[in-house]
């Protein structure tokens, strides 16, 4: 345990040990929701680092196993990992390239002077060394959010910025501070300072780790409410969700007397395509499908598969000419797909009946929707690879 001679921020065993007990229960939390969602990789990275930082700071209270510099410089190397860990977290969270390479050689720099340049005799130097890896790791995780701003949840993002920035003054605070005061006045005169600060950073800390693993909440639950509104292979909206969507656009068309277009495409002779080259072909079809949709369509449009190798399109303010031209234009576009199957380029094509909204014959989207049911099966029953609309 470190001796009387030599100051620590981590003389301060009370408030230590308490927050050390936060520390621990957090990094068991993260590390169990990691566990059940193995994919979000960064929970792993940040228990690692909250592990570390508990198993620095219990130091402090283990039986003198070393000599008490060197026990000193272990456990603010334990502590001070947290902090390149929390970076690479952060990558990770967003999608980025861990930098391990930047925060290893950041490390083994701060260590190095930490021990050199700082020793037992330089406290104040000592708070320098770290509060400038502090500094170093929060400016690098502020230009990440920064720049990843659109790609985040967007609550959880703003905290942890907010959380990130405030890591930062702190550090630099400690470390202006600590350089003017020099090592005999910091030592006398900075203890309680060096207390606030350092329980400063602790919860600035402790609250950006909760965030992250909120971000992973929110995140979680956004992919549950994918999986629950978008077919799973097309990635487009399912039947019901796109019912959802499409009841209030039909309920403004009827009555505020916009153009409204239902477009109902179904693939031709697809069985035989199942039937002839097998499922996983007939799925890579319907995914190319799906994407040929996405790329004509408009941003207002709404694209859904309907079921099996039926798919469905609203175009809101769109007239009859309009949606006969669209559908028209998806027509071609599907039947230049050509997908590949055992080296053979397939052709395919599609039939699409057009229902437009007329007020007098259609009161809600079922009948709309039947409508073009109505003009699909016309499409299928002159010839396929067709378009039909009244």
């Amino acid at each position: 345990m470190p001796s009387d001679s030599i100051q620590s921020i981590l003389d301060f065993k009370t408030t230590l040990l308490s927050t050390t007990g936060y520390t621990v229960m957090l990094t068991v939390v993260v590390l169990l929701f990691w566990f059940n969602n193995r994919d979000e990789r960064s929970l792993l990275t940040l228990g690692l680092g909250g592990l570390a930082g508990a198993v620095g700071a219990l130091l402090g209270y283990a039986p003198p196993l070393l000599a008490p510099w060197p026990l000193l410089a272990l456990s603010m190397g334990l502590l001070l990992l947290f902090h390149p860990l929390a970076l690479i977290a952060t990558e990770q969270m967003l999608g980025r390239r861990p930098s391990w390479r930047f925060c290893g050689l950041l490390m083994l720099l701060a260590m190095a002077l930490f021990v050199c340049w700082g020793g037992p005799g330089g406290y104040a130097r000592r708070v320098v060394v770290t509060s400038s890896t502090h500094l170093a790791c929060w400016s690098a995780v502020i230009v990440l959010l920064l720049r990843e701003r659109k790609l985040a949840t967007p609550v959880g993002h703003w905290m942890a910025l907010a959380l990130a920035l405030a890591v930062w003054a702190l550090a630099a605070w400690r470390l202006t501070v600590a350089w003017r005061a020099g090592d005999a006045a910091f030592g006398r005169d900075g203890l309680l300072f060096n207390l606030f600060t350092s329980l400063g950073l602790f919860w600035t800390t402790f609250c950006f780790s909760i965030v992250l693993l909120f971000i992973s909440y929110e995140r979680l639950l956004q992919q549950l409410k994918i999986r629950a509104h978008h077919d799973s292979l097309t990635q487009l909206l399912n039947h019901r969700a796109f019912k959802e969507k499409a009841e209030p656009a039909f309920a403004r068309a009827l009555q505020s007397g916009e153009p409204l277009a239902l477009l109902l495409i179904d693939l031709d002779h697809f069985k035989s395509i199942n039937d002839r080259y097998g499922h996983q072909v007939g799925d890579a079809v319907l995914e190319q499908l799906a994407a040929c949709l996405r790329k004509e369509a408009r941003q207002s449009d709404l694209l859904g598969r309907h079921g099996g190798e039926e798919f469905v399109v609203l175009l809101p303010q769109t007239g009859a000419i309009e949606a006969y031209n669209a559908a028209d234009r998806l027509r071609r576009a599907i039947a230049n797909l050509h997908p590949e199957a055992g080296g053979r380029r397939l052709a395919i094509s599609a039939s699409i009946g057009v229902a437009c909204l007329n007020p007098q014959e259609h009161s809600n989207l079922a009948s709309l929707f039947l409508a073009a049911d109505m003009l699909l099966y016309q499409a299928k029953h002159k010839g396929r690879d067709r378009v039909e609309m009244v």
